[in-house]
């Protein structure tokens, strides 16, 4: 329990704790019993969040939430599994739902505002009012651009050379050597970071998958895939469809590359690396453990973190984010599919790859107009004379 004289000690609350002194001591006012309500979901959600994170937990101090805080919060509610309305504590277990409703997103947003009032309040954050202001003002900015290429994105959007610059911009990535980086366990931190951008970028490239179908990849599942030549069908976590994806030599092989620098355990593909980038010290955790972890080395990685990754590689590779809307982990799967097409796939083969439920959606996405490049490579070839 944080103690109100602990700030005069030069101590400050955790996280958790931070969050159970603004109920203890917000004037909600009277009749507000529902918004209190609310915002104690709102808080057990952010809870989750700071559990999920990379580099947070729980426990972390106060005072070391980023400025970014409302932005990171937001990208995670937008792919968290949690449970949804249902039979709670009848002895069913409750529906398993990825990502919140936008209502309840923006709920929870206001009650994390609540928070970090209170928290500014008592002089427990690092960052300004201002600081988060911006990071939010960024963050509605990005959420509007997601929102439009959601609806209105055609792959010919995405340059045709998005997935190789992308790709370059991953295998140019330094990685430190010991000269570099003298401590051992800060070098392998490092690496780590470094291969993981580097597998990540390739299998984005090669799978056409989305953010969290690749968070979902095991071990196992690239283990399948050597011996059909590469080939895996995975069911994919938005819609319960099978995907067809294949990695290549160039994917397996920065794969393997990260992995051996890994060593250990974890049964997920993309891993936290925690603070340290290395397996916990006091504990061998076995495969089952690891696959049970939420937070820290070893834990399953984020869509959000996915998302950091490539924002940074693209603007490593030149881009603008900011500016160049199409930038997100999205944009490779509209680059895979315009290369398939541009090489003569069907309709109903992309369909398949991408895991499409119908034919007629990858056609307005990939192909709304014909493919006159190829028509008129076919009928050169019909009216040719012989």
């Amino acid at each position: 329990m944080y103690k109100e004289n602990d700030s005069d000690l030069g101590t400050l609350p955790t996280i958790e704790h931070a969050v159970e002194a603004f109920f203890n001591d917000f004037d909600f006012g009277e009749g507000s019993e529902r918004t209190r309500l609310s915002y104690r979901s709102g808080a057990r959600a952010f809870l989750k969040y700071s559990e999920d994170h990379e580099e947070l937990t729980p426990n972390t101090p106060i005072n070391e939430l980023p400025s970014s805080v409302s932005a990171d919060f937001n990208a995670w509610m937008q792919t968290a599994r949690h449970a949804g309305p249902g039979p709670e504590g009848n002895g069913h277990d409750q529906e398993l739902r990825e990502g919140y409703s936008t209502s309840t997103r923006r709920l929870y947003l206001q009650a994390l505002t609540r928070l970090l009032r209170f928290w500014w309040y008592r002089e427990w954050l690092t960052f300004s009012p201002e600081e988060e202001t911006r990071a939010r003002k960024a963050l509605q900015i990005q959420r509007s651009h997601e929102e439009r290429r959601r609806v209105h994105t055609r792959s010919n959007e995405v340059p045709t050379d998005f997935g190789d610059r992308l790709l370059e911009a991953a295998n140019t990535l330094p990685l430190p050597t010991e000269k570099e980086i003298a401590d051992p366990r800060e070098r392998r931190k490092a690496r780590l970071k470094t291969l993981r951008a580097r597998a990540l970028v390739h299998t984005l490239r090669a799978t056409a998958l989305r953010a969290g179908d690749v968070c979902n990849l095991t071990r196992t599942d690239v283990q399948l895939s050597r011996q059909t030549g590469g080939h895996l069908r995975i069911e994919m976590a938005k819609t319960r469809l099978s995907a067809h994806i294949v990695f290549g030599e160039a994917a397996l092989d920065a794969i393997d590359a990260y992995l051996e620098e890994r060593q250990d355990a974890s049964p997920w593909l993309f891993i936290q690396h925690g603070r340290t980038g290395s397996p916990p010290r006091k504990r061998t955790l076995s495969t089952e453990a690891y696959r049970r972890r939420r937070r820290g080395y070893g834990a399953r990685l984020g869509p959000g973190s996915v998302r950091r990754i490539v924002v940074d590689l693209a603007k490593r590779a030149g881009y603008d984010p900011g500016h160049d809307e199409f930038i997100s982990t999205h944009a490779f799967r509209h680059w895979h599919a315009q290369r398939l097409i541009d090489l003569g796939a069907s309709i109903d083969e992309v369909q398949a790859i991408l895991g499409h439920a119908r034919a007629q959606t990858t056609k307005d996405v990939y192909a709304p107009e014909p493919n006159v490049a190829q028509i008129l490579k076919w009928e050169k070839e019909v009216q040719s004379a012989k």
